[in-house]
């Protein structure tokens, strides 16, 4: 990762809100500030790497191990992937630790109270979305700040380009390694057409294809993807100089390979009356 300024603008470019009759983005008292970034420079390990370019990506802990990614979206909850959570529903059994770049760092674990798996959520794809509220209410710095959830209305057009951020895995070995550093994958948003005919396979008995309304399909430009263990990642696409979360990266079926991009829930689909 390079730590020089306007590398992230130079990939992809920021979309547009001028055709809009809206606000793209959810707005609350909470969220005035949403979608921020304070990218400086940090000496890590002998090394100058980027911080606070992606200051509401958290990691979430299972018995102090990590397991998936998650983003901040307010001072007390987050935004992750319901599957990353469907083997153990006890809120006690898992942290989320914020602000930390290197995962290996040793950030604060925060305790969790309470678990919201979005009712819809089945073992396949459907809604597979989850919040978790921390035990105390977080405060703002330049390294912890929240992303911005989008309007119900807003929907990436084809062809528009985001990003993935989240720890993942690198390389296409057969067992690829873990990276220690938050990555980031630059991503297309493409027709949910495309995704049915390569994942036909995975059709249901009733003959209806698993990704529903609530997915939102996306691909690398450049060979990479977002692998198995970075469930809970967040999708964001920038607007106005703005960042916006439109998905949840639930599931890829392969590491590194075009032909079966992951498949982002979108957090817009949550019900209206979030607990929050």
């Amino acid at each position: 990762m390079a730590c020089r300024p306007g590398d992230l603008q130079s990939l992809t470019s920021p979309l547009s809100s001028a055709r809009l009759d809206y606000q793209p983005y959810i707005e609350g008292p909470w969220l005035r500030a949403c979608g921020q970034t304070n990218v400086s420079c940090r000496v890590v390990k002998g090394k100058l790497v980027e911080v606070g370019k992606w200051p509401w990506q958290v990691s979430i802990l299972f018995l102090g191990t990590y397991i998936c990614s998650g983003s901040l979206i307010h001072h007390q909850w987050v935004l992750t992937a319901a599957h990353c959570l469907q083997r153990y529903k006890d809120p006690s059994l898992y942290s989320v630790v914020v602000g930390v770049h290197q995962r290996p760092e040793n950030g604060t674990q925060l305790p969790l109270t309470r678990m919201v798996i979005h009712k819809d959520f089945s073992n396949l794809m459907s809604q597979d979305i989850a919040l978790l509220k921390l035990r105390d209410s977080i405060s703002w710095s330049p390294f912890v700040q929240p992303v911005c959830l989008p309007n119900i209305k807003f929907k990436p057009s084809i062809g528009s380009m985001c990003w993935v951020i989240g720890w993942g895995t690198t390389g296409k070995k057969v067992t690829p390694s873990t990276p220690y550093s938050l990555q980031e994958v630059a991503v297309r948003i493409v027709n949910n057409d495309i995704h049915k005919q390569r994942y036909q396979f995975l059709f249901l008995k009733d003959k209806k294809s698993f990704i529903g309304n609530d997915v939102l399909c996306a691909r690398s430009e450049w060979g990479l993807d977002t692998c198995q263990v970075d469930s809970g990642s967040s999708l964001v696409c920038q607007m106005d100089k703005t960042w916006i979360q439109i998905g949840v990266v639930s599931c890829s079926f392969s590491c590194g390979q075009r032909r079966f991009p992951g498949l982002p829930a979108r957090p817009g689909l949550f019900p209206s009356n979030s607990p929050w």
